[in-house]
């Protein structure tokens, strides 16, 4: 069955302190009476799209802390899209991820990357290195957290890492362990690929989310990743609504304006000189439910939905609740079948 998740409000220009967190749980229960099966954090120490505009970065609640709040109180799944494993030892990530895993009853996953925001790493301590290196500890923390979560003692000796006899107990639920998805999208990136479970795709054109896919799957050895998108999107009962509301907060993220964004057309060159392209989907439910569709034809079993601007992320809950997950679950029934 086709999964739907939430991009969880993490921060916000309008809810503040204890009542960003008051947010996020109401969210999490509207999303669990509507029918969602999945609750996701971002993992960034700043709210990096607002410190220019307000002179600090915006109130950002931690990952981990949030995600096994809600766990707790609720029994939807819960993941990161993505946790940055160079802000944190991989031993400890292991254990933190062990322990929401056993919060949770088995429903996570432990979506990751390497990160790439200069000013978070220096403002937090970790030092700045280039992107090849973050990658590499990123490779290095991966194989720790498998050893932790599957062996009894482990010792490693890496370049950037050293375990003498680390103990993990308890074990996670989920066996052999729970599902490791990697978030990424240029070729050096994606080389991770081949050491985790999936694919967590950026809001990527469905082209180029196919021609990135096809990619992957070869350096695997032509085995597909489990696969999610984060689907950036904006809900109402008209066109017109759905653009008025989220015309603002989708141009200030994306830095496009709001038509090139809807058609798919911002383009980020990567290296080797790869175009991918970006985009959100605005407009009624049948506006939404034709998006969907094409990407779950191209493989796609798991959507993060990223409501914009995320002050409306309720009420795009009930949206999708409402009119687009249940014609997409009859649609689409018989399709990747767990």
């Amino acid at each position: 069955m086709v999964k739907f998740g939430i991009y969880l409000p993490t921060f916000s220009r309008e809810i503040i302190s204890r009542k960003l967190y008051e947010f996020n749980l109401e969210v999490a229960r509207e999303a669990e009476r509507n029918g969602l099966d999945w609750l996701w954090s971002v993992d960034h120490l700043h709210a990096f799209d607002a410190i220019e505009q307000v002179g600090r970065s915006l109130d950002i609640l931690e990952s981990t802390t949030l995600i096994s709040a809600l766990a707790a109180v609720t029994n939807l799944g819960v993941g990161f899209c993505v946790l940055c494993l160079p802000f944190r030892n991989p031993a400890l990530t292991a254990k933190i991820a062990a322990s929401i895993d056993l919060i949770s009853n088995g429903k996570f996953i432990l979506g990751v990357g390497a990160g790439w925001r200069k000013e978070e790493f220096l403002g937090y301590g970790y030092g700045w290195s280039k992107f090849g290196e973050r990658l590499e500890k990123t490779k290095e923390s991966i194989e720790i957290i498998k050893l932790m979560w599957r062996e009894p003692i482990v010792s490693y000796n890496g370049k950037y890492f050293n375990l003498q006899g680390g103990e993990l107990w308890p074990k996670p639920l989920q066996k052999p362990h729970p599902p490791i998805w990697f978030g990424g999208v240029g070729p050096k990136a994606l080389t991770l690929m081949k050491y985790v479970d999936g694919w967590l795709a950026p809001p990527l054109h469905p082209e180029d989310f196919s021609e990135r896919l096809d990619y992957i799957t070869e350096l695997r050895g032509g085995e597909k990743p489990q696969l999610g998108y984060e689907f950036y999107t904006a809900i109402d009962e008209n066109m017109e609504k759905a653009i008025e509301k989220s015309k603002p907060s989708l141009e200030r993220w994306f830095g496009r304006s709001i038509e090139s964004i809807m058609t798919f057309e911002t383009g980020v060159k990567l290296p080797g000189g790869i175009r991918v392209r970006y985009g959100a989907t605005v407009g009624d439910p049948e506006k939404c439910i034709e998006r969907l569709s094409d990407f779950i034809k191209r493989g796609v079993e798991h959507f993060i939905l990223h409501f914009m601007p995320l002050e409306d992320t309720i009420n795009g809950i009930k949206f999708y609740g409402k009119y687009v997950i249940p014609y997409i679950r009859d649609e689409f029934r018989d399709l990747h079948e767990e």
